[in-house]
């Protein structure tokens, strides 16, 4: 009798262990929904937001495109912002309405709200106003950028200490470091300066760069980015003459002499060739009959 009950316990116990592992495969097939916001600020005056939406199953993230979310500014049942549909990588971007202005400026700091059919999905995602100045200054020969981060506190503007801050020079692949440092952190003043080393750095035809200071998620003012331009590069001259030259990489009318000899010797090789062939078997031909 003893024996008979072990069995059932041992029974009970494999049917509990195969209940708990279908539950968590099934939970690890379902996946789970992550939703991210990331606020941007250029140039001080245009906001806007970008949603990010994935789908995480079993430790691996895919963009969820296609998805449709409500966007709404500090109440959920009114101050709508957008509805937004996810791209094919996942992402929606969403600017603030010239409607909502009023409402922008009525606080310092603000909570943006995403909805998913009635449901909120974000609900606590705060950013407080700020905004970077971005100056240069020339001393004995030697160039520096300057940095300032404000924060909007009791509707006046003071500085932000302890913002981390990427300073230099926008080029394609992101930005450039005016300096040795790779980022740079605001003092008590909300101010860095950042030696500019990068010299001889190509430029446009006015031998302009684009200076830029950017804030890049920071934990209370998202995403602020500010842009300069300065002649600070060197000019590029564009030859006007370039595509009328004989090269590689013009039109098939300015296709090189030396291309044009190897190409047509290959036409005219083989052709030959070909003919002389023909000729051989016309003559073989006529032996034979």
């Amino acid at each position: 009798m003893k024996k008979i009950n072990q069995n059932r316990y041992i029974l009970l116990f494999f049917i509990f262990s195969l209940m708990l592992f279908e539950n968590r495969g099934f939970a690890q097939d379902a996946g789970q929904e992550i939703v991210k916001l990331h606020y941007y600020n250029f140039n001080n005056s245009v906001q806007y937001l970008i949603l990010e939406s994935t789908l995480k199953k079993n430790k691996v993230f895919t963009p969820q495109k296609d998805k449709t979310y409500e966007v709404y500014l500090d109440s959920s049942g009114t101050n709508l912002i957008a509805k937004v549909k996810t791209d094919t990588t996942g992402k929606g971007k969403v600017f603030l309405p010239p409607a909502l202005k009023k409402s922008w400026d009525a606080s310092p700091q603000h909570t943006f709200i995403v909805k998913a059919e009635d449901e909120e999905i974000i609900s606590d995602f705060i950013i407080t106003k700020a905004k970077i100045t971005l100056d240069t200054v020339n001393t004995d020969g030697a160039r520096s950028i300057v940095a300032t981060v404000f924060k909007l506190e009791n509707n006046q503007w003071v500085p932000a200490k302890d913002v981390e801050l990427k300073v230099g020079i926008q080029r394609h692949g992101g930005v450039l470091s005016a300096g040795d440092e790779e980022t740079y952190t605001t003092d008590s003043s909300g101010s860095i300066t950042a030696e500019f080393k990068k010299l001889n750095l190509p430029g446009d035809q006015k031998g302009n760069i684009t200076l830029i200071a950017q804030a890049d998620e920071n934990e209370f003012f998202g995403n602020l980015i500010i842009e300069k331009p300065v002649k600070w590069g060197i000019a590029t001259k564009i030859d006007n003459n370039f595509f009328e030259q004989r090269t590689l990489w013009t039109t098939r009318f300015k296709t090189p002499y030396w291309l044009l000899f190897m190409a047509y010797s290959i036409i005219i090789g083989v052709w030959g060739t070909i003919i002389y062939l023909i000729r051989q078997l016309i003559k073989i031909k006529k032996l034979g009959s």
